[in-house]
């Protein structure tokens, strides 16, 4: 049986590791609020598990589709338009850009992208007899309660018979079961890629060919 004396030895430590906790969050917020201040802030909308791709990882990721320019391209989670950047230069003859968080689909909207039409739904409720079929398919999905894993194997369904997707998806191995045996590119991320945007997530960069 625990003594007074110990429970409250016990009480006092925990006290003491709380307020050295609140110290440490106080001095990060303080961080936070200067970046959000000065703009150096990476973006997020949590309610929808937003986190940017970094411009060079979208670069890579884009890279992989091989486009030659002309084609009909699909983005099923746009963001604010990270990988609709990295796909302008490749200058796609349309793409679709699907984006379910409402004020990133406004922002898109103002954006106001040449040739981009933005579709402010959630993409898993979509369909080829709605959209049609694409040449590529660039795509950084939600990852929350892998959510991923349904976006790239919804994405399949859209995919003209020599079309490809690429893709980023978390790094674990419950991913790995379900969308390895599809792959044609799958290559491991490391955890800092995305530090930059937010997160230390290690995540998946891989292609899939219909």
């Amino acid at each position: 049986m625990t003594s007074p004396f110990h429970r409250l030895h016990e009480l006092r430590m925990e006290n003491d590791a709380a307020r050295y906790e609140q110290e440490e969050m106080r001095g990060r917020f303080d961080r936070i609020r200067k970046r959000h201040e000065n703009g150096t802030a990476p973006r997020a909308v949590s309610t929808y598990q937003l986190f940017q791709t970094p411009v060079s990882l979208a670069e890579r990721l884009t890279a992989l589709l091989e486009l030659q320019g002309g084609e009909r391209v699909l983005e099923p989670s746009a963001g604010l338009g990270r990988l609709l950047d990295a796909l302008a230069a490749y200058k796609p003859r349309e793409i679709t850009a699907v984006e379910i968080a409402p004020q990133c689909a406004a922002e898109l909207y103002a954006q106001d992208r040449q040739g981009v039409a933005i579709k402010q739904r959630d993409f898993l409720a979509t369909d080829p007899e709605e959209f049609g079929t694409y040449d590529a398919i660039a795509m950084n999905p939600p990852f929350h309660m892998r959510s991923d894993i349904h976006h790239i194997l919804h994405a399949r369904k859209f995919l003209k018979p020599t079309g490809r997707i690429a893709a980023l998806c978390m790094n674990t191995n419950h991913r790995e079961k379900a969308l390895k045996p599809f792959a044609t590119h799958w290559e491991e991320i490391p955890a800092g890629e995305f530090k930059s945007e937010g997160t230390n997530i290690s995540t998946i960069l891989m292609t899939i060919q219909s």
